[in-house]
């Protein structure tokens, strides 16, 4: 029997370690590094956001209208369920 309350968890961004996070979708990605050329691609509403590690080693979004600096990954976790983000892929900067 299917509960109420996993059909609501199924659709959450989590924190997986510090450097990885999985989807709404199930897939497991790590957040590139400031060195990468790739970052994570998300969107949320009409914007898309580009997110990797900068340069102190924080989750850093760049979006089309601003950017968004993170403490670390629990809180970068906490702003995707929030803002109901959908994950795109991985692609360059």
């Amino acid at each position: 029997m299917i509960k109420l309350k996993d059909l609501l968890n199924e659709a959450l961004w989590k924190a997986h370690g510090g450097k990885h996070i999985i989807s709404p979708t199930g897939e497991t990605t790590s957040i590139p590094s400031h060195y990468d050329r790739d970052a994570v691609l998300v969107t949320i509403k009409r914007d898309t956001f580009k997110i990797y590690n900068g340069n102190a080693g924080r989750p850093y979004a760049i979006g089309n209208k601003y950017d968004k600096e993170f403490k670390n990954t629990n809180d970068l976790v906490k702003w995707l369920n929030k803002e109901k983000a959908k994950y795109l892929g991985i692609d360059n900067r």
